[in-house]
């Protein structure tokens, strides 16, 4: 269900709902948060424009009633003149409308009317607030029925319904004037991120080999393996005990013994620690590239909340600095719209500082990037040029350095293939023994997500 700019529905249906339940209001909504970066734009951009809703049904917004308004205030102002009537306030507040009509107003008609164009002005601007600020408590549904018809009140009170939905199952939760995420809807937003990657790499046939490793830790391969001294005691019963048949025949008592226990088998996942840095930079969003790398973002976020909840995954946005970005707030986080400035050095400085406090074998940085770096840290300050300045590659490689002598792995993931960046990671990968991979936006969750995958798994 995407939001578009939609008119009114007809009267066929105004007494439906256009939709059943929180859950399938909240479908319009996730993808503009994804977009937009924050709930709140996310709702005015939603109020003012509309949205289709369930059945293909369209909902218009607020600027639907704006325009049945100015109809309104049209057809008054071209079917009346005031040029009979007398000289007084009725004259004088008319003559601030530019009426073009050939009715002539008498003073009860004209009172009337200039009565219904005041009214009209004050929803004008109610409805402008309305707009401004997302929030619809002020709108009188009686005044906007008297006004515009029966069909704009339903119009708006279908808005209104859907915004309760959204607060009654958890979705959003009201602080004053403002919304914010309940974690429902963080937790949906990541799901359907992960379904939507995982649903490309089937087709893709990406990541379709499962390759299962013997130990104790993943899931169950379905297989057993002969028990050795110090493996977990998880014993296959029946497989130990046709051992013992096989070996001693079918005579009671069995007389199991150590060589005839067979355990089961499982994925053999070593527990790790993943720092996901995600370019926030400019030109992330100016070509349209930030949306993808957040769903990226998400989705693997809830893969390892909800598959590896030994693992630990931390998230590092960069623009001009480098900031930690905590799971809950991932689908509002967005691109730097006002500075400039990759500054991959502070990312890098706060991905090590944050896998140094882990005590795991495993540490690796995925990179998410469209360029190279532009920006570097000198005395706590961003120092940014562009091109960049041989001080912030030398800055920025020096920290690869202490990434690799402290055993964390840089996989980098390159949205544009552009000379510099390359060579860039050409003097990365002469240092840190990690890999660059160049993909489109629209690929990247799949090769970034089997990337984690495979890059977690030994045999021992």
């Amino acid at each position: 269900m995407n939001l578009s700019k939609t008119h009114l529905y007809s009267k066929k249906i105004e007494s439906q709902s256009a939709f059943k339940s929180g859950d399938s209001a909240f479908e319009v909504l996730a993808e503009q948060i994804l977009e937009i970066g924050d709930v709140n734009d996310a709702m005015r951009n939603l109020v003012q424009e509309g949205f289709t809703g369930q059945d293909d049904r369209p909902v218009g917004g607020l600027k639907d009633i704006v325009n049945r308004s100015q109809e309104e205030r049209r057809v008054l102002l071209e079917k009346y003149t005031y040029d009979k009537v007398p000289s007084g306030n009725l004259l004088e507040e008319l003559e601030n409308y530019s009426f073009v009509g050939s009715e002539f107003l008498t003073t009860e008609k004209g009172n009337e009317v200039l009565s219904m164009l005041k009214r009209l002005d004050k929803l004008d601007a109610a409805i402008k607030e309305a707009m401004k600020t997302g929030q619809l408590g002020d709108l009188d549904l009686d005044d906007i029925e008297d006004l515009l018809g029966k069909l704009a009140r339903i119009q708006l009170d279908e808005i209104l319904r859907m915004i309760s939905a959204l607060e009654e199952a958890g979705y959003l939760l009201k602080n004053r004037d403002r919304f914010k995420l309940g974690p429902k809807a963080v937790r949906e937003i990541a799901q359907d991120a992960m379904r939507e990657i995982f649903s490309q790499m089937r087709k893709g046939n990406l990541g379709a080999h499962d390759t299962f490793k013997k130990g104790d830790w993943g899931d169950l391969t379905g297989q057993t393996i002969p028990y050795e001294f110090g493996q977990s005691f998880e014993i296959n019963l029946q497989k130990s005990l046709f051992n013992t048949v096989v070996r001693e025949g079918s005579s009671i008592p069995l007389r199991i013994q150590s060589q005839d226990l067979e355990v089961n088998e499982h994925e053999h996942l070593t527990q790790s620690a993943t720092v996901l840095m995600l370019d926030q930079s400019r030109s992330m969003g100016m070509y349209g590239t930030f949306t993808a790398a957040k769903k990226v973002a998400l989705a693997l976020y809830w893969l390892v909340q909800t598959k590896f909840p030994r693992d630990k995954l931390f998230v590092v946005g960069f623009s001009d600095y480098g900031m930690a970005i905590e799971g809950k707030d991932l689908p509002e986080s967005t691109w730097n719209h006002w500075v400039a400035g990759t500054n991959m050095h502070h990312g890098l400085i706060l991905s090590r500082q944050l896998l140094a406090r882990q005590n795991v074998a495993n540490k690796q940085i995925l990179m998410v990037t469209d360029g190279e770096p532009t920006a570097h840290m000198e005395g706590g300050q961003a120092y940014f040029s562009y091109p960049p300045t041989p001080r912030t590659l030398e800055q920025t490689l020096k920290e690869v350095k202490r990434c690799t002598r402290e055993g964390i792995v840089i996989n980098t993931f390159m949205l544009e293939m552009n000379y510099f960046l390359m060579e860039f990671m050409d003097e990365m990968a002469k240092i840190n023994k990690g890999r660059s991979f160049y993909t489109k936006p629209d690929q990247l969750g799949r090769y970034m997500l089997v990337d984690y995958l495979e890059g977690r798994k030994r045999k021992v």
